[in-house]
């Protein structure tokens, strides 16, 4: 049941991201008249295991730093199934720092 609740959650993310990155030049024209473009967004990715960032988000997550948001990561897993799980946390850092998501932005929750 919990994995069904999280598939339909990243389905609705993954949607959302879409409909977000897919056309930013209108998007960001009725910001700018707006002034609202870079205003101090906030967005944050929740996502399940390390990995997830790149291998589903990272359009979604390039596109929320080309509109200039802050964008916090938190996974609900350090992907310690084989013994690895401080190898995937170092991945996952450095490919959130190649997103442009700072070490600081990121928070691991490894609660078995």
């Amino acid at each position: 049941m919990e994995a069904v609740c999280i598939l339909c959650l990243a389905v609705v993310i993954i949607i959302w991201g879409f409909f977000w990155v897919w056309d930013p030049s209108e998007r960001m024209k009725s910001q700018e008249q707006a002034g609202l473009l870079g205003g101090g967004s906030r967005t944050l990715m929740v996502i399940a295991h390390p990995d997830d960032e790149a291998m589903f988000f990272a359009p979604t997550v390039l596109g929320l730093a080309r509109l200039r948001h802050r964008v916090f990561l938190l996974c609900f897993s350090a992907g310690n199934y084989y013994n690895q799980g401080e190898i995937r946390k170092k991945e996952l850092l450095q490919s959130c720092d190649v997103l442009g998501i700072p070490p600081s932005s990121v928070m691991i929750i490894d609660n078995r």
